[in-house]
Formats: C-alpha cells, structure tokens, sequence
C-alpha cells in the first residue's frame, strides 16, 4: 500500500490515530537525550529518502555532500538552503505530475507575496494533523472529549459533529465563518461554549474590540489559539481580558508549510521546539549556527517531498533548556520594517515598547508611502485609556520621532478595527516603496 494513495487517503483517520497514539510524544521529557537520538535517527533517514529525490540529490551533489555526511541538527549546515521561491518553483513543476492526484495541496496565505502550493501525502498530511492535535495536548487540552470551534477546514479535514465517532462525544468541533460579522461569530461562539477555540489573531482582535466597545460579553473557552500571526504583550492583554477562561492562550509556532514546530502553552515563558519532529537551526547573518538570527527549519516527518533548511522569514531568538535549544522570541517576519534612502531600516520590534507603552491602542499599522511619509492607522482601545485620540497621536509623534532615524510626515487614521488583508493576516508594517 507504499504508493496507493487514493487509499490512504480514505484511510486518513486512521493514520491520525496510530500516529498520535504511537509515534508522538505526548509530553515534554524530563531531559532530552532519548528525543534527541530520536531526531538524530530521524534525520538519517531523511537524508537517504531526500537523496533518491532529483530536487535534492543535485543539492546534495552540488554541496559535495552525501546522506553519510548527515547526522544530527548541526550537520545539516552543511547543505544549501531552501528558499520560498526555490520551493514555490519547485512544489509548481510537481503538483503537474499524475501521481500526486490523491495528494493534498495545500496553499500559502501569501502574505509575504506570492501564495505558495504545498504539496502533502495523505500520511504525511495526517502525521500534520497529528501533530496539532499533540500540540493541543501538550498544553493541557483533550481533543478527544473537548469541544473545539475552528475556522471553516482550519487544521481540519472531516467534518463537524457528524460521524458516529463525534456523535458518542469524541473529537467535537464546530466550524464557523470568521469573516461574517462580529455579532455573528460572537454568537456562536456563545452558543456552542466551546473548550477550545482558535481562530486568525486578527480574527480574535476584531472580535474582542467588537466586544469591548459594544459591551457585549463573549463566552471563555478553557483554552484559546490565535494562529497566523505573532502576538505581541499588547495584544494578549486585549485578548486575555475578553477570552481568558479556566487556563489561556496557547500560542503555538509554526506555518502553512512546516505545521506547528513550537508551542508556548499559557503558563510558559518560552517556546518549547517539538524535537521529535523538526530541526530549527539559526543562522546569523553570515549563514553560520548562531542562538539569534533567521530560522532555518526542516521537518522531519516530511520525507516524501522534504523542506530541508527551510527559510521561513522569522527572525528569532534561542535559550537552552534541558540541555538543548528552545525558542525564546519569535521577532517576526524580516521584510516588514521602515525604509530609509540609505539602505537603512527600523523593524517593527524597535518601535513595539513604544506601541506596548502608550496605553489606548489596541491595533496599528504603519504604511509607509514615500521615503518621507507614513500613515499610521489606529483602532483605540477605550476602556484602557482616558487619553483622546488627539493625546495619544501627540506622544506617538514624539516617542517615534525619537526612535525613527530622519523626520516623517507622520498622518493619522483613526478606524473602529482595522481590516485584515485578504489573507486574514494583518501586517504591522506595509512598505509601498519598490
């Protein structure tokens, strides 16, 4: 049954099952060493499969290396790395091939250009979904007898609430359209009162400043996810005040490509790396292994079409921990920041503390227009501030004026909430310069 696909894909499930019950670590280890000889044999395989793909065995080949030359997290510094367009070209050239008709294509939001197709095996795609449903366990939650509210097939590939499993109290969830409107969602969120709920983190601000300014209260799940986008202290605070229940939030770490790599649960301070599945290595500005720079990944549960040294475009930052290294700061995506004629640049992590300090503001974003202009838009928080739109725009001016490196034509547009982008994303930063 190695390639019948079609199969497979009937049998997804089932997978998920012997997957999430056999092959996944349920629970963080007291030390690491037996998950770190689990990696270690993990990434050898990886390397013998990747090497009998074209894709790859030129990369191999070309860096004057072999599948022998590979045995653990750091040694894979001495292969190339991925690039979203090298994967965007190649993941478009194998999705044209017959025999990847019963596979899963998944597809990017695009939010740092062009969407991107991801090709998955059904066991690969359950091992996917496997891995979310751990992380959730992970954090304290059931997904077994838990009540979980998604959005519309997020993280999910069968129905809600309608097989027999689902109908004797296992595996519940309740799809809802996260683009209707604030009432709407708020509605049934209330209505269903689930355990567990996850939706786009602009999503999740627009739904609590809805209720924040409206009055209107919103049922507190155990557990709450916001997912797509990183959340900063600012953020959690709006989002704790409206949706915290009995634990909190889980922020879990990942992307469309890799699945969920890293997750903080709710009493944690940091990201605990999921090392039985993935290597996240980084690399410092001269592409060698540091402990802060751009995050290199490589899953390895994805063995029939691989990602090795995956960029993903974060930034971040690492600490160790029993012995091996965790996530400390994600500081996001490297192309969103404030251009200068010079080459120089201001990322949105150096003007966060001041955003993070001045009490009223519950979203933001900066669009820069020219070398000399920036619109910033704004959506008050009105139950944290006594300050008027007028006053907090006056400390704004003079907290970034200091920490911009020339004088802007700085304007200000003050909105309800402000809109995601259409792929449900919202961007702190928007340069229009070419």
């Amino acid at each position: 049954m190695k390639n019948n696909y079609k199969l497979q894909r009937k049998l997804l499930n089932v997978y998920i099952f012997i997957y999430l019950l056999f092959k996944l670590n349920k629970k963080y280890p007291k030390n690491y060493d037996a998950m770190i000889k689990l990696q270690n044999k993990r990434i050898k395989k990886l390397m013998k499969c990747a090497y009998e793909i074209p894709f790859y065995k030129k990369r191999f080949d070309e860096a004057g290396v072999t599948p022998d030359d590979i045995n653990c997290a750091e040694d894979l510094a001495k292969l190339p790395i991925l690039t979203k367009d090298e994967l965007r070209e190649w993941m478009a050239q194998e999705s044209e091939k017959e025999e990847y008709k019963y596979w899963f294509k998944d597809t990017t939001s695009g939010s740092t250009g062009q969407p991107l197709v991801h090709l998955y095996s059904p066991k690969e795609k359950a091992y996917n979904s496997a891995n979310w449903y751990r992380v959730l366990m992970l954090c304290g939650y059931n997904p077994f007898f838990g009540k979980t509210m998604s959005p519309v097939m997020a993280h999910s590939i069968s129905g809600e609430n309608t097989s027999f499993v689902q109908k004797l109290g296992i595996l519940r969830r309740k799809f809802v359209y996260q683009y209707c409107s604030e009432q709407e969602v708020i509605d049934n969120i209330n209505e269903y009162k689930p355990d567990m709920l996850y939706l786009n983190k602009s999503i999740f601000m627009r739904l609590a400043l809805y209720s924040k300014n409206n009055n209107i209260p919103v049922y507190k799940p155990k557990f709450y996810c916001p997912t797509g986008e990183m959340i900063d202290d600012n953020t959690r605070k709006i989002l704790d005040d409206v949706f915290k229940g009995e634990y909190g939030m889980i922020n879990s770490y990942g992307t469309s490509e890799t699945g969920s790599m890293a997750v903080k649960s709710y009493d944690s301070d940091i990201f605990l790396v999921n090392h039985d599945l993935f290597v996240i290595n980084v690399y410092d500005e001269n592409n060698r292994l540091a402990d802060e720079g751009k995050a290199i990944v490589t899953p390895l549960y994805l063995t029939d079409l691989p990602l090795i040294n995956y960029v993903i475009g974060d930034k971040v930052e690492t600490v160790g921990y029993k012995g091996v290294k965790h996530i400390k700061n994600v500081c996001g995506r490297m192309n969103d920041f404030i251009k200068y004629e010079d080459g120089q640049v201001t990322t949105f992590f150096e003007i966060a503390p001041i955003i993070a300090q001045t009490k009223g503001i519950a979203q933001i974003r900066f669009v820069q227009k020219s070398y000399d202009d920036i619109l910033i838009k704004c959506a008050i928080d009105k139950a944290n501030t006594d300050l008027t739109k007028e006053q907090i725009e006056e400390r704004l001016r003079t907290l970034l004026g200091e920490k911009f490196k020339k004088e802007f034509n700085l304007t200000f547009e003050w909105l309800d909430s402000i809109p995601p982008d259409k792929n449900g994303k919202l961007r702190m930063i928007v340069c229009e310069i070419d």
